[in-house]
């Protein structure tokens, strides 16, 4: 069973401001929050070296650079080989942006971002339906995505109790 880290209030707050704007500097964070930056590098440190922040990153404009179509494909696989190698050979599809092993009636869901319904058609015939092990899929074209604005709302829920010993 995974055992939930616990974080107290100033590390919510840091982790909020991040997840605001990731390029804000230790100096900006420790003024935001009543802190020293030396402080703030510490806590960051700390919430690195525990795997509560995995890494920073830059949100790229995709359409910006041609590829304005993104895709879900839903995949049932076959019996047999093990899901892992199918997920590997799906990753090195460069257009592959998230690959999801769900429940239900599908097996995977693949996210990809193509520049038009001709590159999909491409992607999907020439790399997705050559996986050995595939069955059947479903192709859906995103129209528009909605993101919670703070995903960590349910996790820094005040009255959860986290895990005892």
């Amino acid at each position: 069973m995974e055992r939930k880290t616990v974080v107290d209030a100033m590390d919510r707050r840091l982790l909020e401001l991040l997840i605001e704007n990731p390029r804000l500097s230790n100096r900006a964070l420790a003024r935001a929050i009543g802190m020293s930056p030396s402080a703030v590098g510490e806590r960051l440190d700390r919430l690195q070296k525990r795997g509560v922040i995995r890494g920073f990153t830059a949100e790229v404009d995709l359409a910006a650079l041609g590829y304005a179509l993104e895709v879900v494909v839903a995949i049932q696989l076959r019996q047999g080989k093990p899901v892992r190698e199918t997920v590997e050979q799906l990753r090195s599809i460069k257009e592959v942006r998230s690959i999801q092993l769900v429940t239900g009636r599908w097996d995977l869901l693949l996210t990809f971002q193509v520049r038009d319904q001709l590159h999909l058609r491409e992607i999907l015939l020439g790399e997705v339906w050559a996986v050995a092990d595939f069955q059947h899929s479903e192709s859906m074209i995103v129209l528009q995505t909605w993101t919670a604005p703070t995903p960590l709302r349910a996790a820094f829920d005040e009255d959860d109790e986290p895990d005892g010993d």
